[in-house]
């Protein structure tokens, strides 16, 4: 592997994300809509993680698919290589203080061969982040050969050495498994290195969290706290294989005084994608009335009656399947982009890009994102903004700032839908 690795901590670094993290007056990073949120956007989607391996060091992981690259055998032993380019910019959002403060940035190029039926490549990235401190994590990974670049964000968390980013899940060859979601037959095992320890514990609890509330209401769906159903405690070992068969939420800790752990999902075999019928009627909720929605799930044959749903506010079956098609979609994009300790269609984030749609520009700080929707002929965008509210288990938890003078025209979008058409915004009033 072919490594070439650059520090910058000149003032001009800072620059690209002047306000990345700052507060809730700060505008934030202004994103277009092919680089958020979009998986048409990139021939690359890649996975990250981070893993605290000490008080001054943690491990970002960035997994790719081997056949989202292009793959090169121009070479004199004509074997098929790819070459990556990783560039990271780490910024301290500890304090207010150090809301533009620049902690760390490198650049890496991986020529890496792709061997035959390897399915995915793993490259490991050290950061130099310190112990009591919390960090906005900006990676760019770009494919030399076909020069394709896609930018992700993450919260690098270092406040304690009892929160998720403490914990590493791997598969039984030792690779790194990313995410947060498991299904009923995945094997993996749980590390866990800040201290030593002789015994985990594992909390289960199945009750579903509620979906969003409309941004029109005056307060957000309330979060259930984690009450589990059961809890158990296990000898530690990094070689003990784990299963989490049934459907729900795992918080694992090590020390079950404190509040933080690495939560754990099994939201079913096909997540993010979802394909069984009572799970495709939950998200009608948004553009149905309580009574409405009630009747739905009262229904003896939902299948049955979900059509006829679809059939009825379209009025043709071509027209019906193009609706269904686009708000699916959008329901399994949300829970890639935004679960968070529920599936992402049920997420702030999530019922707005179900209704609205893809947003046409990104503010992205530390603690908040806005997410603008243009509108032909007017200077002024509709905005929503989603203000991250840590839990103890979820880093990246998102709320909707309610209250906002700004019209949403959330009323008429959600019309749209019942009537048959996908909302845009330039429809006329």
């Amino acid at each position: 592997m072919r490594k070439i690795c650059f520090r910058l901590l000149l003032m001009c670094a800072i620059l690209p994300l002047v306000c990345a993290c700052g507060s809730r007056n700060k505008q934030g990073m202004k994103i277009n809509k092919p680089v958020l949120y979009n998986p048409a956007s990139s021939s690359l989607h890649p996975s990250l993680g981070i893993f605290h391996v000490s008080d001054m060091e943690s491990q970002l992981f960035v997994m790719l698919h081997s056949n989202e690259l292009i793959v090169n055998e121009a070479n004199p032993e004509r074997i098929p290589m790819a070459d990556v380019r990783i560039h990271y910019q780490l910024f301290d959002c500890t304090e207010t203080e150090n809301n533009k403060e620049i902690s760390d940035s490198a650049t890496f190029v991986n020529s890496v061969q792709v061997r035959q039926q390897q399915k995915t490549l793993v490259f490991p990235v050290t950061l130099p982040a310190v112990q009591g401190r919390r960090y906005l994590l900006l990676v760019q990974v770009t494919d030399l050969f076909r020069r394709n670049t896609v930018r992700q964000f993450l919260t690098v968390n270092k406040m304690n050495e009892f929160s998720a980013q403490n914990f590493k899940l791997t598969a039984l060859n030792g690779a790194p498994r990313l995410g947060k979601t498991v299904t009923e037959n995945d094997v993996f095992r749980i590390i866990y290195q800040r201290r030593v320890i002789d015994r985990i514990f594992i909390k289960y609890m199945s009750t579903p969290q509620p979906a969003a509330a409309s941004p029109l209401a005056a307060y957000p769906a309330a979060t259930m706290p984690f009450r589990p159903d059961s809890v158990w405690e296990q000898p530690y070992s990094p070689t003990t294989n784990f299963m989490f068969g049934y459907e729900g939420c795992y918080l694992i800790q090590t020390d079950t005084l404190q509040q933080e752990g690495l939560l754990l999902m099994n939201f079913g075999a096909s997540y993010p994608r979802e394909n069984r019928t009572g799970k495709l009627v939950e998200p009608i909720c948004y553009i149905l009335s309580d009574p409405e929605y009630r009747k739905l799930q009262e229904e003896p044959h939902p299948k049955e009656m979900m059509d006829k749903f679809w059939l009825s506010v379209t009025g043709s079956t071509d027209r019906g399947r193009m609706l269904i098609r686009v708000f699916y979609t959008r329901m399994s994009y949300a829970n890639q982009y935004f679960t968070d300790v529920k599936e992402g269609w049920k997420t702030d984030r999530g019922i707005v890009y179900m209704i609205y749609g893809l947003p046409d520009n990104v503010l992205k700080s530390s603690d908040s994102e806005t997410w603008e929707y243009s509108r032909k002929g007017q200077p002024a965008a509709v905005r929503f903004t989603f203000e991250r509210k840590p839990l103890p288990y979820c880093d990246e938890y998102y709320a909707l700032r309610r209250g906002d003078p700004q019209p949403t025209y959330w009323a008429r979008a959600v019309d749209s839908w019942r009537n048959g058409k996908v909302f845009t915004l330039d429809e006329p009033d």
